[in-house]
């Protein structure tokens, strides 16, 4: 058999034969391993199940209700933020700073829940007024 006269199909045929054989050699040398450690005297690894934990349908059917809206305290600190800006502005990088909230938190509350709130404008790229 010469490599230069193989077609296609052969030489797909000869890389499944070779996959086959390294995946068999594989475990040809992860049994001798097994049968190394049986004849040295140490025990072979447990196999392990499920971890240990809270058992399933142990966890309560009704959560207790939030306390408070998620957000809430974003929406104040922002609109706080926004009005002591004044009419110029201020830009979602200085909220972020300033608030110490990441900016994509921040473009995000202005395009779902900023829309609702009257008086929110927007000045320029990323800078954002609010007159009440």
């Amino acid at each position: 058999m010469s490599l230069a006269n193989l077609t296609s199909d052969q030489l797909t045929q000869l890389i499944e034969l070779i996959n086959r054989k390294e995946k068999v050699l594989a475990e040809l040398a992860r049994i001798d391993a097994e049968l190394q450690s049986l004849e040295s005297g140490s025990p072979l690894p447990k196999k392990r199940g499920r971890k240990p934990g809270r058992p399933s349908g142990s966890v309560p059917a009704v959560q207790p209700p939030k306390t408070r809206k998620r957000g809430k305290r974003l929406k104040k600190s922002l609109l706080k933020a926004l009005e002591a800006a004044g009419a110029a502005g201020i830009t979602v990088k200085e909220l972020s700073s300033k608030l110490n909230v990441k900016p994509g938190n921040i473009f995000s509350w202005f395009y779902t829940t900023g829309k609702k709130v009257k008086g929110i404008k927007k000045v320029g790229e990323a800078k954002y007024s609010y007159s009440p």
